[in-house]
């Protein structure tokens, strides 16, 4: 398990993910946003520290941070509150967080059929971008899914992502562009 708390993670997320398009879909006030994210954020830190495979790089404090979902992982307790659909609910009201919720449920049909490692968070600190800490957490996971005999995967709803994942071997499956003004999904996989 890395050195690193619930706490420290999805405060590094918030800040990672401010500017993505999916969490400015999500939560569309700049103001509410880093505290709505980190507060979704927290709950899939909780359970990737529990049960799944989080990379971390550290320089001082933690600045990056990778959290796979792999198969056979145990899923998030159901009985623990908040739930996400829950808390996504008191973030954004009930009728949007299920319109949402539908919107995204979409993505797991777009993944491979086969057994596979899903990156479903890579963050690192908007101060530290650029110094190729992402693509050693990235480089990491998809050597580990490798060594598995996993395919890794990974969706992204930021058009400038894409490169960074191409030039760490990883290629477009599938691209669309989620209901009720939702960003673009680039569903990208290895192999």
């Amino acid at each position: 398990m890395p050195d690193l708390t619930a706490p420290e993670a999805r405060t590094l997320l918030a800040r990672a993910f401010a500017a993505d398009p999916l969490m400015v879909w999500f939560f569309p006030d700049d103001e509410v946003r880093p505290h709505a994210c980190a507060a979704m954020f927290g709950l899939f830190a909780e359970h990737y520290l529990e049960a799944g495979r989080v990379d971390c790089v550290h320089r001082g404090r933690p600045v990056a941070v990778a959290m796979w979902q792999w198969p056979g992982q145990a899923e998030r307790d159901g009985d623990r509150l908040p739930t996400l659909g829950g808390l996504m609910s008191a973030l954004m009201g009930a009728e949007r967080a299920a319109a949402i919720g539908g919107a995204m449920a979409v993505l797991g049909e777009e993944r491979p059929s086969r057994p596979h490692a899903y990156l479903h968070l890579l963050g690192v600190d908007p101060d530290r971008r650029g110094e190729g800490l992402g693509g050693e957490l990235l480089d990491r996971g998809v050597a580990a899914a490798r060594a598995a005999g996993l395919v890794a995967c990974l969706d992204t709803m930021n058009p400038e992502n894409v490169p960074f994942y191409e030039a760490h071997g990883l290629s477009v499956r599938h691209e669309l562009v989620l209901p009720d003004g939702g960003p673009t999904v680039w569903s990208m996989t290895t192999g």
